[in-house]
């Protein structure tokens, strides 16, 4: 008898918690990648550069003075939470001196930007964004 009172006691208490939690819909955690070469805008002056590099691979290049920019533009869904964005680097070109900033331009645009402004090389891989949709 004990057998049968056990799962009735477990389907009543889930049942009962059921309505609670009805109006919470889960929330879905997505990204967008993009490939170095994927960019919506790029910019040198002085002595820089950017420029493909390895098929996919966006690189940017000052020997001495001036600056390289490069943007990458995500189009957002209406309910997208808090932005991250991770720019990937080739591990084999060292990358100092490339600064990364992002930037929520509007409720459906993020943007992300990689800029050397000093002598020295940034091979940019990717950039990817994640977000939470709910």
């Amino acid at each position: 008898m004990l057998r049968f009172i056990a799962p009735l006691v477990l389907a009543t208490a889930l049942l009962g918690a059921a309505p609670a939690s009805a109006g919470f819909a889960p929330k879905l955690y997505t990204g967008q990648p993009r490939l170095g070469v994927q960019t919506s805008s790029r910019s040198a002056t002085g002595s820089c550069s950017a420029s493909v590099a390895l098929l996919t691979d966006l690189m940017l290049k000052c020997d001495s003075d001036g600056t390289a920019r490069v943007k990458y533009l995500f189009a957002l869904p209406k309910k997208a939470g808090s932005v991250t964005a991770q720019v990937s680097f080739n591990p084999l070109v060292p990358h100092r001196g490339a600064v990364v900033s992002m930037k929520r331009v509007s409720g459906t645009q993020f943007r992300v930007t990689v800029t050397q402004d000093s002598p020295g090389r940034a091979d940019i891989e990717s950039v990817t964004i994640e977000y939470y949709v709910g």
